[in-house]
């Protein structure tokens, strides 16, 4: 009786794992540190209240102007003001500038926002450039659905697997090892 070998797995090359890794780490660092050297910040569109113009899941990379550069039409991220019903940063473009105070909406919204936001600092973030839905990895986990697939899905598989592999070793007939002689003629 002969025991073939178990075919051997082939390695990744030094060279193609470094390939991989910069496939990997290349982008996400290219998001992440690139934006910062050149002076803009960075934020996960999380909302739909700017679709049509800027998507749910989009990056907005932005700069900080001075206030008496914004134009109505800019597309601004500031913190909601205490006067609203939540809390958090809003992404909208200007409606109107009047004097220390401006009016904002989303692209998607009919109405204006229901306040208004001061221009009590000297700086407040733009919007230059956007890059659509390389956010959604982090705000698609924000959805209960999302979790129950992420979560059901690999336990669902993993159970499957565990069930078929404690069937074939129940099944699998009991062998005893042993060695065969061979005698000399």
């Amino acid at each position: 009786m002969e025991i073939a070998p178990a075919p051997s797995r082939r390695r990744l090359s030094a060279r193609a794992r470094v390939l991989l890794a910069l496939g990997i780490v290349g982008p996400v660092t290219l998001l992440a540190l690139l934006p910062t050297m050149f002076g803009l910040e960075r934020y996960v569109v999380a909302g739909d209240s700017m679709s049509g113009g800027i998507e749910r899941g989009s990056v907005v990379f932005e700069r900080r102007v001075p206030v008496g550069d914004l134009r109505v039409g800019d597309v601004i991220t500031y913190e909601r003001p205490e006067s609203a019903d939540s809390e958090g940063l809003v992404t909208h473009r200007i409606e109107w500038i009047e004097g220390a105070r401006l009016q904002t909406r989303g692209d998607a919204e009919e109405s204006p926002d229901p306040w208004l936001v001061a221009l009590d600092r000297p700086t407040m973030p733009r919007v230059v450039v956007t890059i659509p839905y390389v956010g959604y990895p982090f705000i698609g986990p924000i959805g209960p659905s999302v979790w129950l697939l992420v979560l059901l899905v690999p336990g669902t598989l993993l159970t499957l697997l565990l069930v078929q592999d404690a069937r074939r070793v129940r099944t699998a007939p009991t062998r005893m090892s042993h060695r065969v002689g061979t005698s000399a003629r």
